[in-house]
């Protein structure tokens, strides 16, 4: 096994490790990927393409199929360990993994590099600054834990030389570590230029499916979204189900598109509306970058408390919040108030986290 091992479970997850190697060829050199398959159809779709790209980078990937029942599962954590217990430095792409954080106490590696896993790099950031169990946002109120728990244990015992998080989110690094900004120069030099196609493009979000967002509120806000702001294609993020997705064509006729490639890739591969509007999520960070130079436009569509479900966490509100007024200041978005409100009244949609 290479003398560099990433462990990464998404699509999002292999494109950054794809990033990482192209702006760090050296610490690259013996870069091995270890797949870890995701379930989901699409997903596995969508680390299929990427996987071809990362053979056409010289890049040495390895699936394992960790979810494929009881007997298979263990077999492939077998192999797994021992990639991890030979490998020098980890590149990971997600901490809170509960398969991750199984495989870390096999490692001796000097180095860590955690590469974005989206939005959560910002909870990451924070649980792993003032402490707290490492739970996903959406996953109810934080449970107190000695500086972050296992990860934080695991992190001290490993006498690290180096750790680093390679992010495009704006955030400060945790005592004993170093942030190395992704500004998505592998998807910039490798695809594009941008082709820009008239009208616009809603991007899908997944908020219904963690159990945050309400379906028929959000439905209703995608129907309001579609008429206002002509709004001709949807497109469906790789964990929307099936059902809700009919619903909403049907409601507004928009075209439901599924990405072969993360929207990242997309956005570079395929025409792009010339304003592509989002909910919350990660894209309102990788897109201006992506975008940068085009006259494509990413404008953030603001959240109304009235869809948050009622046994949502104040913690998961709290995220919600502090994602989106952090990508409105980097990257000066443009906010659309909820259904059509010029100015979204304190009481009636998130606020911006101060």
């Amino acid at each position: 096994m290479s003398d560099t091992l990433a462990l990464v479970e998404s699509p999002a997850q292999l494109l950054n490790v794809l990033e990482w190697a192209y702006v760090h060829p050296g610490e690259a050199a013996s870069l091995t990927i270890a797949v870890l398959q995701p379930v989901d159809p699409r997903s596995r779709a969508q680390v299929r393409r990427l996987c071809r790209f990362a053979s056409q980078s010289k890049v040495v990937w390895r699936r394992y199929e960790v979810r494929a029942g009881y007997l298979g599962r263990a077999g492939e954590l077998v192999r797994l360990g021992r990639a991890v217990a030979s490998a020098r430095r980890l590149v990971i792409g997600d901490l809170f993994s509960r398969t991750i954080q199984l495989l870390l106490p096999r490692s001796k590696a000097r180095e860590v590099v955690v590469v974005d896993d989206g939005t959560a790099t910002t909870e990451l950031v924070s649980l792993l600054t003032y402490g707290g169990q490492l739970t996903r946002w959406h996953q109810g109120e934080l449970k107190p834990s000695a500086k972050g728990g296992p990860v934080n244990r695991w992190l001290a015992r490993q006498e690290l030389e180096r750790a680093v998080f390679f992010t495009c989110m704006p955030v400060e690094a945790p005592p004993g570590t170093e942030v190395r900004p992704n500004d998505y120069a592998w998807s910039r030099a490798t695809f594009g230029p941008v082709r820009v196609r008239s009208g616009a493009d809603l991007a899908g979000s997944s908020l219904v499916e963690t159990g945050v967002v309400d379906e028929d509120r959000y439905i209703d806000a995608v129907g309001w979204i579609a008429r206002h702001r002509a709004a001709g294609r949807y497109f469906a993020h790789r964990r929307e189900s099936g059902p809700k997705l009919e619903r909403i064509a049907g409601l507004t006729g928009m075209e439901i598109v599924h990405p072969e490639l993360p929207l990242e890739l997309t956005a570079l591969t395929e025409p792009i509306g010339r304003s592509v509007l989002t909910f919350a999520s990660t894209i309102a960070y990788t897109l201006p970058i992506v975008l940068g130079g085009s006259p494509v436009r990413v404008e953030l569509c603001d959240i109304d408390d009235a869809w948050i479900t009622p046994d949502t966490a104040e913690r998961s509100v709290d995220f919600l919040r502090r994602i989106s007024a952090l990508a409105v200041d980097r990257h000066n978005l443009t906010r659309i108030p909820p259904q059509g409100r010029r100015r979204p009244e304190p009481s009636q949609a998130l606020p911006a986290a101060q």
